[in-house]
């Protein structure tokens, strides 16, 4: 049995790693060329028009859109349409344990618990506020303030948020806090490196804990542990409310994950159900109708096939993929530029079962483009770039 890697939807950066450029490929396309071993990947994460992929090695490897340096590989070139491996000597030799891309920007964390950044920095979303740092080509470290370690960060268009292991967020960039905030949290202006940084931490540290962040293209959800009571069912949203994405909600359940598109989110729980909310005029939320000119501000229940357990969610800019424990992949939502797979340019409502080659055990996807790592299954035939 073989381990290969597909890729599916915009394709004009040259993202999906084929060696070319193309406007869309509307069905999975299998890459005959990697700088990775597809056993060893660990995770995907997919910007605007990159692809970054982090390997059970703690290497980075990158591909698609560099007009900003967001591939992190030091060069000039505009595109890059197959993967490189980023140079370990960027990142001091030291292991990366994660990694997350942005509309034009990306980062990572390695295993001292040191964050580094590169890509644009136009709205000072890197934290540097120096001319002539329109944009960095590789990776940056970050101070924070205390020398604090990063456990977490996500970045919107505009901006960048970092959750230290202090439970601190620090916000670098533009993002517009709703007025008033949040009663749970004190939102405090600071300065890092001559710019101006948010943050962010609970105002009562004995009751609430703050352990993961995940950002959309204006606004953030803050997923909180209970001290009290115990488990992770309180999301607290910050930033634009338009579509009703920032609103806040305290689950009956514990949250596994949340998802964040442009302006629309998820929520898997603990029973496996999965919650949409947001806007949904490319039937991004699955629930099997197109919203034009309302938005959905209460949580909706996604509904799957009887017995489909899933097992990790991603969200494009405005399309879903789930990934299931039986290792299928559903996807639903904007479909411009074939980012479900389907063979079609349509949008889609409802989970769509895509037609791969074997299991898939891994995915990821960007703002219209989607990744998977499949396990072939003998005699399967697969299109192959």
């Amino acid at each position: 049995m073989s381990v290969a890697v597909y890729a599916w939807g915009a394709n004009s950066h040259g993202q999906l790693g084929l060696g070319y450029e193309s406007e869309l490929c509307m069905t999975p396309q299998r890459l005959s060329k990697c700088s990775f071993v597809p056993q060893l990947v660990r995770c995907i994460r997919g910007g605007g028009g990159h692809v970054l992929i982090l390997d059970s090695n703690g290497r980075l490897h990158a591909c698609g859109w560099n007009n900003r340096g967001q591939l992190g590989l030091n060069s000039d070139d505009e595109c890059h349409s197959e993967f490189s491996m980023v140079p370990t000597e960027f990142f001091e030799e030291v292991p990366v344990e994660f990694v997350s891309c942005g509309w034009d920007i990306s980062g990572a964390i390695t295993l001292t618990k040191r964050l580094y950044v590169w890509g644009s920095n136009a709205f000072q979303q890197l934290g540097i506020c120096q001319r002539g740092f329109m944009a960095v080509r590789r990776p940056m470290p970050v101070r924070l303030p205390r020398e604090e370690a990063a456990q977490r960060f996500s970045f919107g268009l505009r901006f960048c948020a970092v959750l230290t292991q202090d439970q601190k967020i620090y916000i670098f960039g533009r993002l517009r806090i709703m007025d008033p905030p949040p009663i749970e949290l004190d939102i405090t202006a600071t300065s890092l490196h001559r710019c101006n940084v948010m943050k962010i931490q609970v105002h009562n540290p004995n009751e609430l804990r703050i352990v993961s962040l995940v950002s959309g293209q204006n606004h953030m959800l803050v997923k909180c542990v209970n001290l009290e009571a115990g488990g992770s069912r309180r999301i607290i949203a910050l930033g634009d409310n338009k579509f009703g994405q920032s609103n806040a909600f305290q689950f009956e359940e514990d949250v596994r994950q949340l998802a964040v598109g442009w302006t629309h989110n998820a929520a898997l729980l603990k029973s496996n159900s999965i919650l949409l909310w947001g806007r949904n005029c490319y039937g991004q939320l699955g629930t099997g109708e197109f919203c034009e000119q309302r938005a959905t501000p209460t949580p909706l229940q996604l509904r799957l096939e009887e017995g489909t357990t899933p097992a990790r969610l991603h969200m494009g800019a405005e399309h879903g993929l789930l990934r299931t424990t039986a290792g299928e992949i559903y996807t639903w939502g904007w479909n411009e530029h074939g980012n479900c797979g389907n063979n079609a340019t349509e949008n889609i409502c409802t989970p769509t079962l895509l037609k791969l080659p074997g299991y898939a055990k891994l995915a990821g996807s960007g703002a219209g483009f989607c990744y998977a790592i499949v396990e072939e299954a003998d005699g399967e035939t697969a299109t192959t770039s």
